[in-house]
């Protein structure tokens, strides 16, 4: 075997050795901070690593190889449910469990946005497929509804009650329920 071909191999064996953990790790337990400060049925995911440490890196190119390689819409459609849910979690653990986080958890909090508004296009693209999409509307309806109550607890938290960036992730919260309606 050639000298390239070894580092080439070495490279994937190490990529591998990388990834697979990580992404077998990525469905955790709730976490004990929503289930006790907001009440709910819905349960967020534990994030894990939090935004500002310094691997944090690492955490989003394996979700975004995750993504990359899911080809179904509906189970696209539950991961990036699943990668809101933890954003969301994530925002209200940066601003519980961390002082001086505030804008680091609202620039999380709309990446959860983000993945949400994947998962409701990712649903549509489901639905318009043939696909049974009934327990991922009930899903997202439900996850819709938990994210309003932690972007309540994430600006109690940070003070920013009435800050405009709150106002319009609420109005966005808003959009997404209207727009769960009309999909069942």
């Amino acid at each position: 075997m050639s000298k390239i071909s070894q580092i080439i191999l070495s490279l994937l064996t190490f990529i591998v050795a990388i990834y697979i953990p990580l992404v077998t790790a990525y469905a955790q337990e709730a976490s004990s901070s929503s289930k006790s400060s907001i009440d709910s049925s819905y349960q967020l995911p534990y994030p894990g690593m939090l935004p500002g440490n310094p691997l944090y890196f690492l955490k989003t190119i394996r979700d975004d190889l995750t993504a990359f390689f899911i080809s179904k819409p509906l189970d696209k459609a539950k991961f990036d449910l699943l990668q809101s849910d933890k954003n969301v979690e994530a925002s209200y653990l940066l601003v519980s469990q961390q002082q001086g986080k505030a804008q680091v958890a609202l620039q999380t909090f709309s990446q959860a946005q983000d993945y949400f508004q994947q998962a409701i296009t990712e649903t549509v693209n489901a639905k318009k497929q043939g696909y049974n999409t009934k327990e991922i509307i009930s899903e997202l309806i439900e996850s819709n509804q938990k994210h309003v109550q932690m972007l309540h607890a994430v600006a109690l938290q940070t003070g920013n009650t009435n800050d405009q960036a709150v106002r319009q992730y609420l109005d966005r919260e808003e959009f997404f329920a209207k727009t769960l309606k009309t999909l069942r």
